[in-house]
């Protein structure tokens, strides 16, 4: 029997729109009745080069000279969790740049909010949003693991707290004893130690394919080694939650798709996310565009390209590279090339799409039908029940 899965959109919290966009935005994942999860992140620049936001790479310059501007995540996930009651609710959080105290405040006036499920998403940081604005990237999974275990200090003791971190130390500290409910914690990212903290203090983990795990063997492989860190700390593996965001990319016509295959921004992200430790292409028979130990998140400065770096950059992406970087198709398609992964153990799953980075203002609501019809083929192939 195929294994049952919970299905994510998400939502890009651009300034240039009204912070309530985020909330309508819900209210339609919620009435199609096939979207378990609106998802939202955390981000003050994008992973795209403002050198590459413009018009002729992108209709959507036309309508934003920017692709920077974000509201804060935490804020949009609130108003999407206060317009809905059905639709869980889930957003990422940078382990680099806040505080275990303040995010758990956070955490529990999103959870408070909505009657539904609520998880947060830890990831470790990004160099692009650390390094300009005085932040240490490389402190992001000691500051993690410190945000962990501070928070379930908090919310187990029933009086003042100490802990001595490796970032932070809290002595007699305490926020109040009443907690009317909890979220869920998710590590996301990759890596032994990160899975080592997410085994051990979190509540599931969170990754991205194939960019991170090129096969649904390899996905198998690591979600199998999780359970068994779970169960040998005494965990039980069947309350933990494994899931992965999919790089995908939809459209319906041979036209939509040499539109996305051949665009700037999808070799830029090809490049960027194709294989995240980028020296994984050299076992494919790829060549390599960026140094061997080169990965986005602790290397890419996007802003600080010039046009001619880029360009460069996207010059030098093959068309199969692109292909092996992307699940593409129609919306049936790219369910079918996911079942393989789902059924190596995967409870949630939030697919990525680039196309509204890159189609017209006017097939916007194609595009936005193309993913709701994924979430759709993914649950029908699964059997779930939206609200189980």
């Amino acid at each position: 029997m195929p294994k049952s899965v919970e299905v994510g959109v998400n939502y890009w919290p651009s300034r240039y729109l009204p912070p309530q966009a985020g909330a309508e935005f819900a209210r339609q994942l919620e009435a199609t009745g096939v979207v378990d999860w609106f998802q939202t992140w955390d981000q003050l620049v994008s992973f795209l080069p403002q050198a590459l936001w413009r018009a002729d790479v992108t209709p959507m310059a036309r309508l934003s000279a920017d692709c920077d501007s974000y509201y804060n995540a935490g804020m949009v996930a609130v108003l999407a969790a206060n317009a809905t009651t059905r639709l869980n609710i889930t957003t990422t959080l940078d382990a680099v740049r806040n505080g275990p105290a303040e995010l758990l405040q956070q955490m529990l006036t999103l959870a408070s909010t909505t009657p539904a499920n609520v998880a947060l998403q830890f990831a470790a940081g990004e160099l692009k949003q650390c390094k300009p604005f005085g932040w240490k990237r490389s402190q992001g999974l000691a500051r993690m693991e410190d945000i962990f275990v501070i928070v379930r200090k908090l919310l187990a003791a029933d009086g003042l707290i100490d802990h001595d971190g490796k970032h932070w130390t809290y002595e007699g500290a305490w926020i109040g004893g009443h907690f009317p409910k909890v979220p869920k914690l998710w590590a996301l990212g990759g890596g032994p130690q990160l899975i080592d903290i997410a085994t051990s203090h979190a509540d599931g983990f969170i990754s991205m394919v194939p960019s991170a795990f090129a096969s649904p063997d390899q996905w198998g492989a690591q979600v199998g080694e999780i359970r068994a860190q779970l169960e040998r700390k005494g965990r039980d593996p069947q309350a933990f939650t494994c899931g992965f965001w999919p790089f995908v990319l939809l459209y319906r016509n041979d036209d939509q798709r040499e539109r996305l295959l051949n665009n700037p921004i999808t070799k830029w992200m090809t490049a960027a996310f194709g294989r995240l430790h980028h020296g994984a292409w050299r076992a494919e028979g790829i060549d390599l565009i960026f140094p061997e130990d080169w990965h986005y998140a602790l290397r890419m400065l996007p802003h600080q390209m010039s046009r001619d770096e880029v360009d460069d950059v996207v010059g030098r992406v093959t068309p199969e590279m692109v292909e092996k970087s992307w699940l593409m198709g129609t919306p049936e398609e790219v369910a079918a090339q996911l079942r393989p992964w789902v059924d190596a153990g995967a409870d949630y799953i939030a697919p990525s799409d680039l196309a509204p980075s890159i189609m017209e203002p006017e097939e916007q609501p194609e595009v936005l039908a193309a993913m709701i019809e994924l979430c759709a083929q993914l649950r029908a192939s699964s059997g779930a029940v939206i609200g189980s």
